[in-house]
C-alpha cells in the first residue's frame, strides 16, 4: 500500500504531531508499505529551514516552501494557508492508495478530502484538535455565527468522507467528532514518545547542576507548548504565594502565552519562576528527568477539543503529574486511575497548594512515579500504539477497496 501522510510539521522538527506521525510511518515501512510525507520547510517555533527532500528510516519526506517562521496568530495562519495550498497541488501529483491527514494547519482535512476524492484513495483523518470548535473556544469566531456554521458544515463533510477518523481516546472528543459527521471512529490515546524503562528514570543530577537547580529543592516542570487551551494562572499564583521559599516553577518551551509568563516573572521577582526555550530531543530527556513533578493543564473550554500529550512523557519517565483542569477530562482520568499525581479543578488555588505540599514528600513522589510508569506500560506503550494505528489503516483501506 502506498501511504501519503499530510502534516505541516515532521521530524527532525520538534512539533509533537510530527513525531507521532513518524512513529506511525516507521511501523508502516516495517510492514512493507511505501510511505511518503508532505510537510513544510518552515519549522515549529523557530526560524530553522528544513531541506526540501529527505529520507528517514525508509520514509520519503518532501518539504514544501513556505514563509519563514512568523509569530502571532496572523503569521501562523499565513504559514498554514501557504502550506495547505502547496500541499493540495503536490498531493495530487503524488501516487497513493491511502491518504492520512492530521489537523495542522487547521482544516488541512479539506485538502485531504479533495485530493483523496480525485485520486479514488482511502481517506483517514487523525484529529489532534477539533475544528471549528477550537476557534470558538479561542474566541476567534462567534459560536453559532455565520462563519462557525460554514466551517462546521465544511468540517462535517470532510469527516464524513473519511473511511476512518482517529480521535485521542477522549469520550468528549469522540462525541464532538460524531456530532460533526464522523462515521467510523477509532479511539486511540496518544502513546509515549519516550521509551519505557523497567524502573522510573533516576533524577538527572548532572542536568540539575547544569541548569542551576539544587539537588534538594522541589522542581515543578511545565514542558512544551503553552497555548490558549492550557491553564497558567493557578501555577503563577502558587509561585507568587510560595515566594522565595517555595518550589522552583520551570516553564520550558513556547506558545502564544510565553510573553504573558515573562511579564509575570518580571513583575513578581520574588516568585521562583524560570523560563527556558524548547530543547532538542537529546537535551529534552535530560531536562524532563531532572524535574521532580511535571505540570499539565487544560482549560475547561477546550475539554474534548484537544488532549495534552505531556502526561505520557511524564508517566514514561516515572514522574508524578500535577494536573489543573476539568476533573472529567481524559487527562484527569489517567492521573486518577494511575494514582500517579494530583488533579485540581481550575481556579482551585487551595487545591494547588495542597498538591504542592504533598509533592514535597520524596516518598510520595517515588510511589506516584512508580505507579505512573506501570500505568504507562499498560496504556501508553510506544510500540503498541503506532502498531494499532497501522493495522487500523490497513483495515480501513481493505474496507474501502471492498465497497
Amino acid at each position: 500500500m502506498r501511504v501519503l501522510l499530510l502534516n505541516q510539521f515532521y521530524p527532525p522538527d520538534l512539533a509533537p504531531t510530527g513525531r507521532y506521525l513518524h512513529d506511525l510511518a516507521r511501523v508502516l515501512v516495517a510492514r512493507n508499505h511505501t510511505v511518503s510525507v508532505l510537510a513544510s520547510q518552515a519549522s515549529y517555533g523557530s526560524r530553522t529551514r528544513w531541506p526540501d527532500r529527505q529520507a528517514s528510516e525508509g520514509v520519503s519526506i518532501e518539504r514544501l516552501p513556505g514563509p519563514r517562521h512568523l509569530s502571532g496568530l496572523v503569521g501562523r495562519a499565513a504559514g498554514g494557508l501557504v502550506f495547505a495550498l502547496r500541499a493540495a497541488a503536490r498531493a495530487r501529483r503524488t501516487p497513493h492508495d491511502l491518504l492520512l491527514s492530521l489537523t495542522t494547519p487547521p482544516f488541512i482535512g479539506w485538502v485531504a478530502a479533495r485530493v483523496a476524492r480525485r485520486a479514488g484513495s482511502t481517506l483517514v483523518h487523525w484529529v489532534m484538535d477539533v475544528y471549528p470548535d477550537v476557534l470558538v473556544a479561542h474566541g476567534l469566531i462567534a459560536p453559532g455565527g455565520f462563519l462557525d456554521r460554514r466551517l462546521r458544515t465544511r468540517a462535517g463533510r470532510d469527516l464524513a468522507a473519511a473511511q476512518l477518523v482517529v480521535s485521542l481516546g477522549s469520550p468528549q472528543m469522540r462525541g464532538r467528532l460524531a456530532a460533526l459527521g464522523a462515521r467510523e471512529l477509532l479511539d486511540l490515546p496518544l502513546w509515549s514518545l519516550l521509551p519505557l524503562g523497567s524502573t522510573p528514570a533516576p533524577l538527572d543530577l548532572e542536568a540539575r547542576q547544569r541548569l542551576g537547580w539544587r539537588a534538594d529543592e522541589l522542581v515543578l516542570l511545565y514542558s512544551g507548548n503553552l497555548g490558549r487551551g492550557h491553564r497558567l494562572q493557578e501555577f503563577l499564583r502558587a509561585a507568587d504565594r510560595q515566594g522565595a521559599q517555595g518550589p522552583r516553577f520551570v516553564f520550558a518551551g513556547g506558545g502564544v502565552r510565553r510573553k504573558e509568563l515573562e511579564r509575570f516573572k518580571r513583575s513578581h521577582p520574588h516568585a521562583r519562576l524560570e523560563c527556558l526555550p524548547y530543547a532538542d530531543e537529546d537535551a529534552l530527556r535530560s531536562r524532563l528527568t531532572a524535574a521532580d513533578v511535571h505540570l499539565v493543564s487544560l482549560a475547561a473550554t477546550f475539554e474534548g477539543l484537544l488532549v495534552p500529550s505531556k502526561l505520557q512523557a511524564a508517566f514514561a519517565l516515572g514522574r508524578p503529574v500535577l494536573f489543573v483542569g476539568p476533573p472529567g477530562s481524559e487527562t484527569a482520568a489517567h492521573v486518577v486511575a494511575a494514582r500517579a499525581g494530583w488533579v485540581v479543578p481550575e481556579g482551585d488555588d487551595q487545591g494547588v497548594e495542597s498538591a504542592i505540599a504533598a509533592a514535597r514528600d520524596p516518598h510520595e513522589r517515588a510511589q506516584c512515579g512508580a505507579r505512573a510508569l506501570a500505568y504507562a506500560a499498560e496504556h501508553f506503550d510506544p510500540r503498541r500504539g503506532p502498531l494499532r494505528l497501522a493495522v487500523a489503516l490497513e483495515q480501513a483501506h481493505a474496507r474501502a477497496a471492498g465497497r
